[in-house]
């Protein structure tokens, strides 16, 4: 009868673990980027603008060849003083943006990626708009205080889900034999 318990549970873990492993995880749909850029005053005595953070995205469209940008985390400053990265604006909200990154260069649309700052932002309102202009072949925002200049960005490795369900499944063996061989231990001490 224990043989027959054991084998049960034995049966139920390895279906629960193929389970985890099999599932559609949202870790599989999202992309995540390191994104910085660093734009000059247009005057001479001006002062830079520059922002770092994470831009969160769908998985790679491979008919348009680039990503919706979903998600956005991170610091900008501007005249020295930094505001913290609220979040993403709706396409067409601010800028006419289409939150939109390209696989390859130029990374943005003429139209960008709009998101909201703690602070005044390009309009005072807090909100900032950083697009490409093939005119000028940079990239920059909206406002009219800055030219143009660098923007950049690094993929960030995501875990695939099957690598998060099979360390789980690992961690679980590992338990239960530590386990399993406490029980044995007590056992032939008494």
């Amino acid at each position: 009868m224990e043989l027959v318990k054991k084998l049960g549970i034995a049966c139920a873990s390895a279906v629960v673990g193929l389970t985890v492993v099999g599932a559609y995880s949202t870790a599989q749909a999202a992309q995540l980027f390191d994104f910085q850029y660093s734009f000059p005053s247009y005057e001479g005595n001006g002062t830079a603008i520059s922002a770092s953070g994470t831009l969160t995205t769908t998985d790679l469209d491979p008919i348009n060849n680039n990503y919706t940008i979903t998600g956005i985390s991170g610091i900008r400053t501007a005249q020295g003083i930094a505001e913290t990265i609220i979040g993403l604006l709706s396409p067409g909200t601010y800028g006419v943006n289409d939150n939109l990154l390209n696989a390859s260069k130029p990374l943005l649309s003429k139209n960008g990626f709009s998101y909201l700052v703690s602070g005044s932002g390009e309009d005072g309102q807090g909100n900032v708009n950083v697009f490409y202009s093939s005119f000028s072949e940079g990239y920059s925002e909206l406002s009219s205080d800055v030219d143009y200049g660098n923007f950049s960005i690094n993929p960030r490795p995501v875990p695939e889900p099957h690598t998060v369900g099979g360390s789980l499944i690992a961690l679980g063996f590992g338990w239960w034999r530590k386990r399993k061989q406490a029980v044995a231990s007590r056992k032939k001490a008494s």
